[in-house]
């Protein structure tokens, strides 16, 4: 039997709710074990409150569920709160966290060795707090008032002395699903992922990657990174060399298997099969993994470099696949502080699009391995070759990103994880 929080859709034919919102919470430096143990028990006793439709100032009033579902996770820092009983899980060791972006300039590397910058306007990770709270509904509304009640709770809940509450929101990323199942640029995402039955066997924790951490056997670790994708470069770019960097035919979501002698993409034939249009269709499972290939183009594409071991067995820790369950974002630019800049034609877009990249493995280091191991992605922004000068090369720029422990549920504890703090 799974002990897998919920929110962590693996099952067959099972899809993540439409909407999401991740909230990261800090910890008051002054709270200890036992303030920060309350306040995750108020905090989980609420939620599940939401799910069934319980909102404190309404009593007898139920509100629509929106179904509802959450997920917490802790971060190296939980284990850092005074009286912690437990230490860090080595798999959340400094070796397995994200740079900081530098905070005087901007921007900066998000791994040595790996090819995704910070955007040059982050000077601060909001995601790297104690706790990540990973809220699921079908309806915003649901999200939104969970984000709410949960502010409300902890205005509430101020210590009498220094009027501050033992956790505080300091961080909020908000997403969707596509029912198109594409993503902004255009191609469709997420064909590769794992088969429902090979997922649980490569999220959950095993006795062996969890070492001496014993308890975290049955969790798992969430690896999040907000992805902003740079459409105004994309769509410069010709169709066929889209395609050869993502790997896949653009209208039908067909592997690529070879280029033409002019070196246009060489969609695979019969792909997608009699009666279908495009490869997320019903029958056109074979298609979903590309096939070998010796070609070094093709072998630069994006879905080869994310899976480069296509025949290894997943739940081996080298084949370094993981499960995915991204939400799109998309969010308005603030304006810049000051007098409205002079009217200009063609205006920059006030907005900004991407990806909240979510994933849950038994170890981040799968994560980290693909984002920084030669002839996977390296020194690669997307795809294509390393380097920054690349049609690809700065198309995706990292917005916030952290790492965090999932621990296994225990529906006799109050919340999960309960004994680090009690």
């Amino acid at each position: 039997m799974t002990t897998l929080q919920d929110g962590i859709y693996h099952a067959k034919g099972c899809r993540p709710p439409g909407h999401l919102a991740l909230v990261f919470l800090r910890a008051n430096p002054k709270a200890d074990a036992p303030a920060v143990d309350g306040a995750l028990r108020e905090v989980t006793a609420l939620l599940r409150g939401l799910a069934e439709g319980r909102v404190a100032e309404l009593p007898g009033h139920p509100v629509p569920t929106g179904q509802l579902e959450f997920l917490l996770g802790f971060g190296p820092k939980a284990f850092e709160v005074p009286g912690a009983r437990l230490k860090c899980p080595a798999a959340l060791g400094p070796s397995f966290r994200f740079r900081s972006p530098d905070r005087k300039k901007g921007g900066g590397p998000l791994l040595v060795g790996g090819g995704l910058p910070y955007a040059s306007d982050v000077f601060h990770n909001d995601s790297t707090e104690e706790f990540c709270l990973q809220l699921t509904a079908e309806t915003q509304l649901a999200v939104s008032r969970a984000v709410v009640e949960l502010w409300k709770l902890f205005d509430a809940g101020r210590d009498s002395g220094t009027r501050m509450p033992a956790l505080q929101i300091t961080g909020i990323h908000t997403g969707f699903q596509r029912d198109d199942l594409r993503s902004w640029i255009g191609f469709h995402d997420g064909v590769s992922n794992l088969e429902s039955s090979q997922r649980e066997a490569v999220i959950s924790i095993g006795a062996a990657e969890a070492g001496q951490d014993t308890w975290t056997v049955g969790g798992t670790y969430l690896v999040f990174l907000r992805l902003a994708v740079d459409l105004g470069s994309w769509h410069l770019l010709p169709r066929a060399q889209q395609e050869l960097l993502v790997g896949r035919d653009k209208l039908t979501g067909a592997p690529l298997t070879d280029t033409d002698p002019e070196g246009r993409p060489v969609p695979a034939a019969g792909c997608p099969v009699a009666g279908t249009t495009e490869v997320t269709q019903r029958g056109n499972e074979d298609f979903h993994q590309p096939g070998p290939t010796d070609d070094p183009v093709l072998l630069a594409a994006h879905v080869r470099r994310a899976n480069l071991t296509g025949t290894a067995a997943p739940e081996l820790a080298g084949s370094l696949r993981v499960f995915r369950q991204g939400h799109e974002f998309l969010e308005p630019i603030p304006a810049p502080p000051g007098p409205p800049a002079a009217p200009s034609f063609p205006a920059a877009p006030s907005f900004r699009v991407g990806l909240n990249f979510i994933s849950f493995q038994d170890s981040p280091d799968r994560v980290l391995r693909v984002l920084t191991q030669r002839a996977w992605l390296g020194g690669v922004n997307f795809g294509g070759q390393p380097g920054q000068d690349g049609p690809a090369g700065r198309l995706l720029t990292v917005r916030a990103g952290g790492t965090y422990l999932v621990p296994p549920r225990d529906d006799a504890a109050p919340y999960p994880g309960s004994e680090v703090f009690a």
